[in-house]
């Protein structure tokens, strides 16, 4: 993987090089293959409980009370709910390129006040002005673009008038395949940090995720 210290900050998320096709495809398939299974499974977690753990180190981040929260990669949307019942008044925008998982979030959730989901590529569209953009996994990815990670948390930052919260594989405790791949935590953090200095970690929740929180 890239070096982090050596990442150029003036790559512009204008020109944007997201995954090609066929890696794209073959998350569609993976995804796919696994929809007559429970909606964990179908999502890629192990168990409910580490898709809990993840989104209860989110709250670490500080108070979303009253703002707008961009879902990158939302599955079925469980992150919704969750918010609903951890803060107050938060406008939910969940997007994902899985129209099977986009239909069932719509189905499961579409109903709560302002609450939206939209089915997109977020690493080609662009992306509305919000308080806060999480990815929950979604960055986990294999992609022959070694500028992926990099340029996808950049066009993250660029859009949170607040801040970022994102989590990711760890690559000292997770064996990364063809499909998945984990990263170092360190260097992470250490490209967060140039876009801001105060970003902090936080890996002591599962043996093989770690969060990132950013703020503005």
């Amino acid at each position: 993987m890239t070096n982090a210290a050596r990442i150029d900050l003036s790559i512009s998320i204008y020109f944007f090089s997201a995954m090609d096709l066929i890696e794209k495809v073959t998350i569609q398939g993976f995804h796919r293959s696994r929809l007559g299974d429970d909606r964990i499974h179908a999502l890629g977690y192990r168990e409910a409980e580490s898709q809990q753990q993840r989104f209860m180190a989110m709250l670490d981040w500080g108070n979303l009370n009253g703002s707008s929260v961009l879902d990158l990669g939302c599955g079925y949307g469980d992150l919704r709910p969750f918010l609903a019942q951890h803060y107050q008044d938060t406008i939910y925008l969940g997007v994902d390129f899985l129209k099977e998982f986009i239909s069932e979030a719509q189905q499961r959730y579409g109903h709560l006040p302002n609450t939206q989901f939209f089915q997109a590529d977020f690493l080609n569209v662009g992306l509305p002005e919000v308080d806060c953009v999480i990815a929950s996994g979604s960055l986990n990815y294999r992609s022959k673009n070694e500028l992926h990670p990099w340029q996808t948390i950049s066009k993250m930052w660029e859009v949170a008038q607040r801040g970022v919260i994102l989590n990711l594989l760890n690559a000292h405790h997770f064996k990364s395949g063809a499909l998945l791949c984990g990263y170092d935590p360190e260097q992470v953090l250490s490209f967060c940090r140039q876009l801001d200095p105060h970003a902090s970690l936080r890996d002591d929740y599962l043996p093989d995720d770690f969060t990132i929180y950013m703020h503005k």
